[in-house]
C-alpha cells in the first residue's frame, strides 16, 4: 500500500463518509483526478470498500469527448464496474455561461443516477488545489464569512450527500500517484483557458503565492478547517439562542438586547435569513441599531423583497407591505398614530407634530388643524368623499382621480387620510383640503407634518 493509499484510508476512517454497506456515485469525467479517486476507492480494502457506481457526462464540447467515453465504458468493463453515461447534446448548451450551465447539467445527472440507483452518496474528485482556489476566490470577491470555507468535505444533495474524500490531498500528489501506477488519464485543454477566473487563480495566482510560502495549500486546507470548527460552533450557539428569543415567529428584542453586540447581529441575521434573502451587512448593521434604540418603541423598517420588519415594544417580526397595506385598506377608519409609518399608495405615509430629521429623506409638508379635526384615520376613499377648495367650493375626489388620469387598478386602492368627523383631510398622494383657518390659529390649532417616502 502507498504512501497515498494509506493516508487516503485513515482520511476515510477518520471522517466515516460512508461504509462497506453504502453504495456510492462516483463522478469520473476521465482526468486526473478522478480516475485517481477511482482507483484510490478500488484499492480500499474488503472491509472498507463501498459499492461502487460511475457516472460519466459527455458534454460534446470537444472533440476527445467521445474519446473519453469510450475509454470509461472500456476501463469499466474491464474492472467489473457498473456505468452511467450521459449526453450534454449540443443544441442544448448555452451561448455564454457554459462552466456553469455544464455544472448545473452534471449535478442535475447525478442527482438522477442517485435516485435511479438508490444510494445515498454521490463522490466527487475536489483536491485541496480545489479548496485553495475557491477560498482565494471567494475571498477576493467579498460576501459572508461561512463562504470562504471554501469546499465542504461533505454537504447535503439530492436528499443524500455529496463527499469529496480528496479534499486533504494536493494536485501534485494526485499526479505522482497516477504516473507510478500507470493510469490513463485526459487532459482537458480548457482548463488552460487564461480567460475563466478559475484557470487564472490555478496557473497563476496560487503559483505565484506559492512561490512566497510553499506551503500555501497546507495552510490553507488549516484554515479551512479552523474556521469550518467556528462557525459549527457559532452555528449551534445561534441555534440555542433563537430556541430562547423566538415565539410564534416573533424575536423577543427584551432577551435579545442582553447579548453582546457581535451576537446581536449575528442572531438577527440568522433570524432574518429564515424569511428574507438578500440582506447586505450595511442594512444589517442599521437595524441593530434601530431595534436597540429604546426612544421608538414602534417602528417599521424596509427589507428586501417587499418585506418590512415591525418594531412592536419588547418584539419585532417581518411581514409583506402589501399586508401591511391590506391591514389599513380592510379598516374602514384606520386611527392614524402619530410619528407611525404607514403603507399606503406605494408610499410610506408618517403623520407626525415634529420636525423629521433631514436625513430621512422623502418630502414633507406643513398641515395645521383644529383641535376637534383629531384623531386622524386612514381608509379607502367613497363615492360621496369631497374635498374643500380654497374658494369655498367642495371638489369630489371621483372627479379629481378621473382628472389626474388615475388608472381604475390605483382608484381601487386609493386612501384618504380623514379627520374625526369624516371629513377628507388628503387625498394621500394627490391633493389637499383647504381649512379656513382663525387668525389666531397659531394659538389654538395643531401643526401637522406629513411626510412621505417611495418604496
Amino acid at each position: 500500500m502507498t504512501k497515498l493509499e494509506e493516508d487516503f484510508k485513515r482520511h476515510l476512517e477518520g471522517r466515516r463518509f460512508f461504509s462497506k454497506d453504502d453504495t456510492v456515485v462516483v463522478a469520473v469525467s476521465t482526468g486526473v483526478d478522478s480516475m485517481v479517486l477511482l482507483h484510490l476507492l478500488e484499492s480500499l480494502p474488503l472491509e472498507m470498500r463501498p459499492q461502487i457506481i460511475v457516472a460519466h457526462v459527455n458534454h460534446e464540447l470537444r472533440e476527445q469527448s467521445g474519446v473519453e467515453e469510450q475509454f470509461i465504458r472500456s476501463y469499466c468493463n474491464i474492472h467489473n464496474l457498473p456505468l452511467v453515461v450521459c449526453h450534454w447534446p449540443v443544441n442544448q448548451h448555452p451561448r455564454n455561461g457554459v462552466e456553469e450551465a455544464a455544472r448545473r447539467f452534471r449535478y442535475h445527472f447525478f442527482a438522477r443516477v442517485m435516485a435511479t440507483k438508490n444510494t445515498d452518496f454521490v463522490v466527487t474528485a475536489h483536491h485541496q488545489n480545489d479548496l485553495a482556489e475557491t477560498m482565494l476566490m471567494k475571498l477576493a470577491r467579498g460576501g459572508q464569512l461561512n463562504q470562504l470555507v471554501g469546499i465542504a468535505d461533505i454537504r447535503p444533495f439530492a436528499g443524500g450527500q455529496l463527499v469529496r474524500p480528496l479534499l486533504p490531498f494536493s494536485k501534485d500528489r494526485l499526479i505522482n500517484y497516477a504516473r507510478a501506477h500507470d493510469l490513463t488519464w485526459y487532459e482537458d485543454s480548457t482548463n488552460n483557458d487564461l480567460a475563466i477566473t478559475r484557470n487564472r487563480y490555478r496557473h497563476e495566482i496560487i503559483p505565484a503565492l506559492e512561490k512566497e510560502n510553499p506551503r500555501l495549500l497546507d495552510h490553507l486546507s488549516s484554515y479551512h478547517q479552523q474556521l469550518a470548527d467556528l462557525l459549527a460552533w457559532r452555528d449551534q450557539q445561534l441555534s440555542v439562542y433563537l430556541r430562547e428569543l423566538t415565539k410564534g415567529g416573533k424575536l423577543s428584542l427584551e432577551g435579545w438586547r442582553t447579548l453582546l453586540s457581535p451576537m446581536k447581529k449575528l442572531v438577527l441575521q440568522r433570524w432574518l435569513e429564515r424569511t428574507t434573502k438578500g440582506l447586505k451587512q450595511s442594512l444589517l448593521d442599521e437595524l441593530v441599531i434601530a431595534l436597540d434604540n429604546p426612544s421608538t418603541p414602534q417602528q417599521q423598517l424596509l427589507l428586501p423583497g417587499k418585506q418590512v420588519l415591525v418594531k412592536d415594544y419588547d418584539w419585532c417580526f417581518v411581514t409583506s407591505e402589501e399586508k401591511l397595506a391590506m391591514g389599513v385598506q380592510n379598516n374602514t377608519a384606520h386611527m392614524v398614530e402619530l410619528g407611525q409609518w404607514y403603507f399606503v399608495n406605494d408610499q410610506r405615509i408618517l403623520v407626525s407634530t415634529t420636525e423629521l430629521d433631514a436625513k430621512s429623506g422623502g418630502t414633507a409638508q406643513e398641515m395645521w388643524l383644529a383641535p376637534d379635526q383629531f384623531p386622524l384615520s386612514i381608509r379607502k376613499w367613497t363615492s360621496g368623499d369631497t374635498l374643500r377648495l380654497k374658494n369655498g367650493g367642495q371638489q369630489k375626489v371621483r372627479r379629481i382621480l378621473i382628472d389626474q388620469k388615475v388608472p381604475n387598478s390605483q382608484r381601487q386602492r386609493q386612501q384618504v387620510l380623514v379627520d374625526a368627523k369624516g371629513e377628507v383631510v388628503w387625498l394621500i398622494g394627490r391633493k389637499w383640503s383647504w381649512f379656513a383657518r382663525p387668525v389666531d390659529f397659531q394659538q389654538k390649532w395643531q401643526k401637522v407634518i406629513i411626510y412621505k417616502q417611495s418604496k
